[in-house]
């Protein structure tokens, strides 16, 4: 085989294996503990208690999540004001960040045609 041609054969597929990962700015307003403070459909309370969610962002991109008896854990990334979660067995999702700030969480999610906004504070 000829050597000359098999390093700029392993640099291109480098870059092309670089430019499918899934881009991450990795956000870090949104390491640490997070509970629900209000729930919003269409600006309206949803009747839901927010109280009950909270997420936990670790800085090696691994969270824990829940609402109520309900929890899961997987891998998240950001881009942009994007957020993308990737629960354990289940396919991606992603929610708006209308705000991220050390102290507030606001998140604009589509479920099922209705516009709801999750509003959480920082509790550590």
């Amino acid at each position: 085989m000829n050597h000359r041609f098999l390093y700029p054969l392993i640099v291109c597929v480098a870059f092309v294996l670089a430019g499918c990962q899934p881009e991450n700015d990795k956000n870090t307003a949104l390491i640490g503990k997070w509970q629900g403070t209000e729930w919003l459909i269409f600006d309206e309370p949803s009747g839901q208690d927010a109280a009950k969610v909270y997420f936990e962002f670790r800085p090696d991109g691994s969270y824990e999540a829940g609402m109520g008896a309900q929890s899961e854990k997987g891998v998240w990334r950001t881009a942009g004001d994007k957020l993308y979660t990737t629960a354990e067995g289940r396919k991606e999702i992603m929610v708006k960040m209308l705000e991220a700030s050390p102290a507030v969480l606001k998140f604009e999610m589509n479920r099922g045609g209705q516009q709801e906004t999750l509003i959480l504070k920082k509790v550590q």
